[in-house]
């Protein structure tokens, strides 16, 4: 009796899975068909896609430019760009252009050429030049950000410049003195016998005299103390600047505040402005009524016989105003302090 009911319940059993296995493959054909048919409805599109130095033609039921990147593998780095956009739908023909971008920072040196400084002599004659000092390049550190794109650079960025070592001006003098004309005289011939013999003496110590007058120091006084200059600038106007925004555009958070045209530090007492090509970097000066400076700046507007004096404090920069017809002594490299 048991066998029997045992027997029933196996036959329903096998019976159900029949049925149950029979709709399981009825619903995945249909499922399927179903999907083969949404397919078939999916506009397909043919798009080109530039990446990586490489074109790639695809024929795709993709919808968006996103996912036809999805179906090539081709991931996006965060500066990367995509045209048309990740999201934009797509359409026949469509062309997909991916840009590689990449930025490196460098750093290198790049050499500061010198500048010429003339000056008029009158110990030496016209026509005349002397090199009181030679030029010799200075050298600067550059640091720049290139940036990228795929793989060319597109763009530089200058971040900052740093004096490593200045400049030294070349300094020429030009002689500015005008020979004294020859006087032409009738002698006979026993007198001008003579005069021909002085006139050798007399011209050969000229020459001794234009040779010791070309080496000839310039001295002058200051502060019951001797000076040697090189020449004297006349008619000189001052103005007066600080290290802050109101005169560089520079805060004290910026990392150049403070640091001159040579790479010093401003210094009130010290520091002044110039025309490279009037006064020498580097040199040091002597004003009127003010003292002892030296040329570490430039500056856009100072420009020929323009001396701009560093000051610290701005309300003191501003006392300080325009200063007109000052007489300056050019001094040179040493400082005459010392």
């Amino acid at each position: 009796m048991y066998y029997r009911k045992t027997k029933k319940w196996l036959m329903a059993l096998v019976i159900l899975l029949s049925i149950i296995s029979g709709w399981s493959l009825l619903y995945i054909l249909q499922t399927e068909k179903k999907q083969n048919m949404y397919a078939l409805k999916l506009a397909k599109h043919r798009v080109v896609v530039m990446s990586d130095n490489y074109n790639t033609t695809i024929d795709t039921h993709a919808e968006t430019v996103g996912e036809v990147l999805t179906q090539l593998n081709i991931r996006l780095g965060d500066q990367d760009i995509v045209e048309p956009a990740a999201m934009a739908k797509l359409n026949s023909n469509t062309l997909i252009r991916v840009t590689r971008l990449t930025s490196s920072q460098n750093e290198f040196e790049e050499e500061i050429p010198y500048t010429t400084v003339k000056y008029d002599d009158p110990d030496l004659f016209v026509g005349k030049e002397k090199v009181i000092q030679q030029g010799i390049p200075g050298k600067e550190l550059i640091s720049r950000t290139l940036v990228l794109e795929n793989g060319q650079v597109s763009s530089e960025l200058e971040l900052s410049r740093k004096v490593i070592s200045p400049y030294t001006p070349e300094v020429i003098a030009v002689g500015s003195r005008v020979p004294v004309p020859k006087v032409e005289h009738q002698y006979n011939e026993a007198i001008e016998h003579t005069a021909v013999s002085e006139k050798k003496l007399v011209k050969k110590s000229h020459e001794n005299s234009i040779v010791s007058e070309g080496d000839k120091k310039k001295m002058i006084n200051i502060e019951e103390r001797p000076v040697e200059y090189k020449f004297i600038l006349e008619d000189v106007e001052l103005t007066a600047f600080t290290a802050g925004v109101e005169s560089t555009g520079k805060d004290q958070g910026h990392p150049e505040y403070g640091i001159t045209a040579s790479g010093t530090t401003v210094e009130e007492g010290r520091t002044i402005a110039v025309d490279p090509s009037v006064i020498p970097m580097g040199w040091w000066v002597y004003i009127e009524g003010v003292g002892y400076r030296k040329a570490e700046d430039t500056g856009s507007a100072v420009n020929g016989k323009i001396i701009d004096v560093f000051i610290e404090d701005l309300d003191s920069a501003i006392l300080f105003g325009r200063q007109k017809n000052k007489r300056v002594y050019i001094i040179g490299p040493d400082d005459p302090q010392q």
